[in-house]
């Protein structure tokens, strides 16, 4: 198989890979956090509001979960795009600008945001930051990965012009 075959047929395979990833931790995302305690709440009729405020504190610390699913996806898409050889396409660019933006909005979601909400909800419990390394790591990955999308989207329209002159 010669080299650029090969490249897509890697691609075409971890596009499979990165998919069945995908629902997996998609299942393991909403299974736990929010069908088994919302079908527990329902089942039970809590009227005291603790189950509602558990299920609340359990949807907040499932929104950064989202953001990294939604970026896995944009993988997905870039992964198929590489795998029909559209190395410098605009959906690869699109795709590192979005998988930028997931990485770093759920890092800095999960940084501030889920604490802080977590305090609230819990009137007053917890601290105002969570001062994770590897979260901090994923806030300025997804800020390069932004970068690099405009590298990306910078090449193509410089291949778009020598096309267009030969």
């Amino acid at each position: 198989m010669s080299g650029p075959n090969r490249f897509q047929h890697q691609c075409r395979l971890l596009r499979h890979v990165a998919g069945f990833v995908w629902v997996c931790l998609a299942l393991l995302l909403v299974l736990p956090y929010l069908i088994v305690p919302l079908t527990s709440l329902l089942a039970r009729g809590d009227t005291s509001g603790h189950g509602w405020r558990d299920l609340l504190l359990a949807g907040v610390h499932v929104v950064p979960g989202a953001f990294y699913l939604w970026g896995l996806w944009a993988v997905r898409r870039a992964l198929d795009e590489l795998a029909q050889g559209r190395l410098f396409a605009a959906a690869v660019a699109r795709a590192l600008r979005q998988i930028g933006s997931a990485v770093m909005v759920g890092a800095l979601f999960n940084l501030f945001a889920v604490t802080n909400l977590t305090r609230v909800i819990e009137h007053g419990r917890g601290g105002y930051a969570y001062f994770d390394l590897s979260g901090i790591m994923l806030v300025i990955i997804g800020a390069a990965l932004m970068l690099l999308a405009r590298l990306v989207e910078q090449a193509r329209r410089m291949q778009a012009e020598l096309d267009e002159i030969l």
